[in-house]
């Protein structure tokens, strides 16, 4: 009797020490830098500037980055993502101020939030990077973080990311706005817009000399 009230509470002790494990658990398999460019749909470098709590339980958080280099995706300057807000969904805890490798892709099983469809998570493969600009080269020292991709920043992880492009224009959600005009450089519509407007001119300046000269005429026949 005593040896099964032993066992049955050797039992409890185990599911009590073994239940919060497994419910705050978020196993990731390691990531080649090849796969994890591979599965994401945008690739980026960039600081983290807002960091937005849905007001709903249970609702992502929404990530704003000031991206400085794009290796995939649309060459954004400013990218917002969400990502489970409890880790042990494999929530991915971007620091705000903190520079990141990012890998995010649109998943319709991701976390929605009307207006943004990138997400991305702790598996995604995520890197906290030194602070900078510039993108990353072999040596470039990683910062401790959340990572699921494996290895250094070396001449492979280089290669994988591919060339990066530096963000084209503003954007609030990673859309990029029409491609800008250098001042002074003028368009076809522009071109048309001054003839349109000199022959105006021409137009206005012929009729008031016409009417000049109509009147001038009245004058000289009544003399």
């Amino acid at each position: 009797m005593v040896s099964r009230m032993l066992a049955l509470l050797a039992l409890a002790a185990a599911l009590l020490v073994g239940l919060p494990t497994a419910a705050h658990a978020c196993s990731c398999a390691d990531l080649t830098p090849a796969l994890a460019v591979r599965e994401a749909d945008a690739v980026f470098t960039g600081t983290v500037t807002n960091v937005r709590e849905e007001d709903r339980p249970g609702r992502p958080r929404v990530y704003t980055f000031q991206a400085d280099q794009v290796y995939k995706g649309t060459p954004a300057a400013r990218i917002t993502l969400t990502s489970n807000a409890d880790s042990a969904s494999c929530g991915y805890p971007f620091q705000r101020g903190g520079r990141y490798l990012v890998f995010a892709a649109v998943s319709s099983t991701g976390p929605a939030v009307e207006g943004v469809e990138l997400s991305s998570g702790m598996c995604s493969g995520n890197v906290p990077v030194d602070r900078g600009t510039g993108p990353l080269r072999p040596g470039d020292e990683r910062k401790a973080g959340h990572e699921s991709l494996a290895g250094p920043v070396d001449a492979e992880f280089v290669q994988a990311l591919g060339t990066p492009q530096p963000p084209a224009a503003a954007a609030e959600t990673g859309t990029v706005e029409g491609p800008l005009r250098a001042d002074g450089d003028a368009g076809a519509g522009d071109v048309w817009g001054w003839v349109a407007g000199g022959a105006g001119v021409v137009l206005l300046v012929g009729a008031l000399t016409a009417a000049a000269l109509r009147r001038r005429g009245s004058a000289a026949g009544r003399r």
